[in-house]
């Protein structure tokens, strides 16, 4: 009989995943893959920015998964709501579905309710990032506040880019005069973590913009009566604001084995070298709710490449292959701050001891020029176009 593989989520962990696992085994191992998403379709998350600016149509950043079925990959669309790793059995809106292998990349959840994020516009969904498109074109001018309340949230770069990219979107139209821009942000300084040489750049750039920055806010709330953003030592003005949600572990973990609790909350824990789950060895979660755990960003970079060591790991236990997971060693950053562009390198070495991934400190710039803004959109369209 054979393996039966799931796989859950149809993002980037998910798709890149069960093509490389369909890649590996065809031919080779009696396996059915099946891949379980909400949608239908798969979207690259870092394009919803580009739909938002109105630089591109949703049909233009998506991918039917069906696509997948030509590699011999069963797609099915249902909302994952528990996992039962002890029983290997996930319940979904559609029924049940049984494994032998799970490989569980299902992102992270975005927190609107804490602080009143609900009331801003954002775009960490398609229906958010087309709503903040009509917001921008019906804005005529005023205080535009991009709140970061906390940390941790997807693409740690995003609000540093999309303020930036502001800028340069207002003044194209010719109403930058008209327009304050300001990002409040829980770094004391802006995109910190990628190191001084970013820092000063960030900086360098905000200035030349006339973009303020509020840094190390501890927030509150946000007062949309009063159309003001409230820290402990701040009360900032908005016409219009736009929200970065803190990401939280999926619910389908809640209460389950999969999870532990670590300094920056619940998150599911993996080996940092395979993406293997700590507590069942037929379970793999390469997904953003497991990066926190092992010191990797809540970002697609880090879960490709996790996802790839899952699937080197799990292909080579069924080929009875010798196994190399090749987990990350490096993690380049791009950025887009509207009329120029940043790429950052960071070296990544895996401590095996301490099962976790250390980068901070180890970050340089490759590249600062308008090119990079090309680059970035070159990489992120023809990796969309070789996805499946």
């Amino acid at each position: 009989m054979g393996k039966k593989i799931l796989v859950l989520g149809g993002g980037v962990g998910g798709v890149v995943a069960a093509k490389k696992l369909a890649e590996r085994l065809r031919n080779r191992v009696d396996a059915e893959i099946t891949l379980i998403s909400d949608t239908d379709y798969y979207l690259l998350p870092p394009l919803l920015v580009n739909i938002a600016l109105g630089d591109m149509d949703p049909a233009q950043a998506q991918l039917p998964l069906s696509m997948l079925s030509k590699r011999g990959v069963k797609s099915v669309k249902a909302a994952v709501t528990k996992i039962d790793p002890d029983n290997r059995v996930v319940e979904t809106d559609k029924g049940k579905f049984n494994y032998d292998y799970l490989l569980a990349s299902l992102g992270t959840e975005f927190d609107f309710k804490s602080y009143n994020l609900g009331v801003g516009y954002h775009n960490y969904t398609l229906d958010g990032a087309l709503k903040l498109r009509e917001a921008l074109r019906n804005f005529k001018g005023g205080s535009v506040v991009v709140f970061t309340p906390e940390p941790l949230y997807r693409c740690g770069v995003y609000p540093f880019e999309i303020i930036a990219q502001l800028d340069t979107i207002f003044r194209k139209r010719g109403i930058r005069d008209k327009v304050d821009l300001t990002l409040i942000h829980p770094f004391e300084k802006p995109i910190q973590p990628l190191g001084p040489e970013a820092v000063k750049i960030t900086e360098d750039v905000f200035a030349q913009k006339g973009i303020k920055y509020i840094g190390n806010a501890k927030p509150v709330e946000v007062d949309d009566k009063g159309k003001v953003v409230v820290t402990t030592s701040d009360k900032v003005k908005y016409d219009l604001l736009i929200v970065v949600p803190p990401a939280r572990l999926p619910k389908p973990f809640d209460g389950t084995p999969l999870v532990v609790d670590t300094p920056s909350g619940k998150w599911t824990a993996i080996n940092v070298y395979t993406g293997r789950s700590i507590k069942y060895d037929d379970v793999y979660l390469p997904g953003e709710h497991s990066m926190p755990a092992i010191g990797l960003p809540t970002a697609g970079v880090p879960v490709h490449f996790t996802a790839l060591a899952s699937t080197a790991s799990i292909a080579g236990e069924l080929l009875g292959e010798p196994v190399d997971p090749a987990q990350i060693n490096a993690m380049a950053c791009a950025m887009d701050y509207g009329d120029l562009g940043m790429m950052f390198n960071c070296d990544i070495k895996l401590d095996l001891k301490n099962n976790k991934a250390l980068w901070v400190g180890n970050c340089y710039s490759i590249l600062t020029s308008p090119l990079g803004k090309l680059i970035k959109d070159l990489f992120y369209k023809t990796w969309l176009q070789t996805t499946m």
